[in-house]
């Protein structure tokens, strides 16, 4: 049996993103859960997507959508293997450059 892997899936369900509806090229000007204005910054994922992957208000913490939820789950998948060791990140300023 070939087990598949819902890695995007379970990276999404954690985000909690609840809306569907998306803003693909902008966010909105007011969060549509608190109502702030100029509160909505980008998201962006390390090696999931070049760029922003979805919405948060900095205000509520509220997510919303860039994508369609396929799209965005296929994005987080191709993190499932991704490992960053962040203690060998604590010092990298005082080594050598590569």
């Amino acid at each position: 049996m070939v087990q598949t892997s819902n890695a995007g899936l379970d990276i999404f369900d954690n985000l909690k993103i609840q809306g569907t509806k998306r803003w693909r090229t902008e966010p909105p000007l007011v969060c549509p859960y608190c109502s702030e204005e100029d509160s909505i910054y980008g998201v962006e994922v390390i090696a999931a997507y070049d760029g922003t992957l979805y919405w948060e208000c900095e205000s509520c913490e509220e997510k919303m959508l860039r994508f369609t939820k396929q799209t965005t789950v296929k994005h987080l998948a191709k993190t499932d293997e991704l490992f960053i060791d962040l203690e060998g990140l604590r010092n990298i300023w005082q080594e050598e450059p590569n």
